[in-house]
């Protein structure tokens, strides 16, 4: 793999709806499993694009973790480890940027698209931390120059010389992150690869397959991909369904089964799915038992998450829940050996 897409489902989803159901059990809930395209796995009903796409993922359904809180939960999924105060973990992202980033890219190695607060760690470096985008319609602002004629090049030439001139006498370690930080924003104001931003050159049927909002996102992800960014995360946020959590999770099911299905599907049509790693997952999943407000709470025991491409067997599930979904029947998958395959 060269790049990885991870799909934050914020909230934490509800691995009993989506990808672990239990038909015809109590903890089941109100929603039906459907067939996928390979033969014995079913997921949720409100996933039928998802469906037809199994033969490239796999499920682990027996995730256990032990953080329960939101943000520690969101922070172990992010990072690996649990938070330990005074010491600095990097994100998975700043990770696989700088591991597997091309330093000499004008493009960030690591974009966010309405993902949560990512813990930051300027451990390998400011030019690691994730490049944070919130709107589509404008997605880079003033990155355009207000000034033509070869201005623009006299004033950075005019720049460059009055930094070094104020560089030589302070040779400080932030003086150098400055320097990195203010290349990179020229090189990025400057590359033709800033089209990449620009979804809006997608021919509309392929836009209209992935829809608004995640889809979009999703879109836009595959874009960055196929520029050369090597790590993209695209929030979907909503999934903490303490109640009324069946409308909720049908309502967020009708933008992820579009958006990831097409994602994969598009990868897939490129030849760029072998090469690049998509992820589900959220910070814990929800109790099989279902509360008084038609809601599922926090749980940490036994949950889902979605690995494809990026040279992992599709097609598969592993590990198994028992028939309500309350324990680890089979094979659990602690969260360092998630990370370790990633």
């Amino acid at each position: 793999a060269k790049a990885c897409i991870l799909l934050w489902m914020g909230g934490g989803p509800s691995q009993l709806d989506t990808f672990d159901p239990k038909p015809g059990r109590k903890t089941g809930g109100e929603f039906k499993a459907i067939d996928t395209a390979v033969r014995g796995l079913q997921i949720g009903e409100h996933l039928p694009r998802v469906a037809t796409m199994a033969k490239h993922f796999s499920i682990i359904r027996t995730l256990t973790t032990s953080e329960a809180a939101h943000e520690r939960g969101a922070y172990l999924m992010h990072v690996g480890y649990s938070p330990i105060p005074g010491l600095d973990f990097p994100p998975l992202g700043t990770v696989v940027s700088y591991e597997n980033g091309d330093r000499q890219s004008p493009l960030p190695n690591f974009v966010a698209l309405h993902a949560p607060a990512i813990p930051p760690s300027a451990l390998f470096g400011e030019e690691h931390l994730p490049f944070v985008l919130d709107s589509m319609e404008d997605p880079i602002p003033n990155v355009k120059s207000q000034v033509g004629g070869g201005r623009e090049e006299e004033r950075q030439a005019w720049l460059r010389e009055q930094a070094e001139g104020w560089m030589a006498k302070r040779p400080y370690p932030s003086m150098e992150k400055h320097e990195t930080v203010q290349k990179k924003a020229d090189d990025l104001m400057a590359t033709p690869l800033l089209k990449a931003f620009n979804v809006k050159q997608e021919p509309s049927e392929v836009r209209e397959a992935y829809g608004k909002g995640f889809g979009e996102n999703c879109l836009l992800a595959r874009r960055l991909v196929e520029a050369g960014c090597r790590f993209v995360e695209v929030g979907l946020g909503g999934w903490d369904t303490h109640d009324n959590n069946f409308d909720r999770v049908k309502n967020l099911c009708g933008s992820l089964d579009g958006g990831m299905s097409e994602l994969i599907k598009d990868l897939d049509r490129r030849d760029l799915l072998k090469e690049t790693l998509v992820i589900w997952a959220g910070e814990f999943g929800r109790t099989p038992e279902i509360n008084g407000g038609k809601g599922r709470d926090h749980w940490t025991k036994c949950w889902a998450v979605m690995l494809a491409g990026g040279g992992i067997a599709g097609g598969r599930t592993i590990g198994m829940t028992d028939r309500d979904g309350m324990e680890i029947a089979k094979d659990p998958v602690p969260v360092q050996d998630y990370f370790a395959t990633i």
